[in-house]
C-alpha cells in the first residue's frame, strides 16, 4: 500500500513540474485578446497597413510569439488569420523600405535580445523569408 501512495505522489509530482515548464515565463502572465477572430498577445496591439487601392493587411503578435496576418480582398471581406514565423517580443510594425513602389514594405519586429527581423512584400504581394537586419530600417 505504501509503495502505491509513494508511486502515485511521483507521478503528481511529475505532472505538476512537467506543466510548470510548459508555462513558460512570457506566457503565464500573458493577455490574450481578440482581434478579428483571432487571438494575439494584448501588450502589443495590431497593425494595420492600408494599401494603395485601400485593401488593408493586419499583423499581430500571436499567442505563440509567431506574426500572424490577414488581409482584405476588393470587396473588403477578409482572409483567414495565417502565420509567418518569427519569434515576437515587440509589436509589429510597417516601413517603406522601397519608397518608389507603394506597394512594398517591409514587416518587422523585435526579438528578445532586441535583434531586429523582418520580412520585405514585393510588388506582388511576395514576401521575402525572415532576414535578420544590424540596424533598424537600413537592411
Amino acid at each position: 500500500m505504501l509503495v502505491r501512495k509513494l508511486k502515485a505522489a511521483a507521478v503528481a509530482a511529475t505532472a505538476v513540474a512537467s506543466a510548470a515548464v510548459m508555462a513558460t515565463p512570457a506566457q503565464a502572465g500573458a493577455a490574450y485578446c481578440s482581434h478579428g477572430g483571432g487571438a494575439y498577445l494584448c501588450e502589443y496591439s495590431p497593425t494595420t497597413r492600408v494599401l494603395p487601392n485601400g485593401t488593408k493587411q493586419d499583423f499581430v503578435v500571436g499567442t505563440d510569439r509567431a506574426v500572424w496576418t490577414r488581409w482584405t480582398d476588393s470587396d473588403g471581406d477578409w482572409s483567414r488569420w495565417i502565420s509567418m514565423g518569427g519569434k515576437a517580443y515587440s509589436k509589429v510594425y510597417t516601413y517603406d523600405y522601397d519608397t518608389s513602389d507603394p506597394w512594398s514594405f517591409r514587416m518587422f519586429y523585435y526579438d528578445q535580445q532586441a535583434e531586429y527581423w523582418g520580412r520585405n512584400r514585393d510588388h506582388d504581394g511576395n514576401w521575402s523569408g525572415w532576414i535578420h537586419y544590424d540596424t533598424p530600417l537600413n537592411g
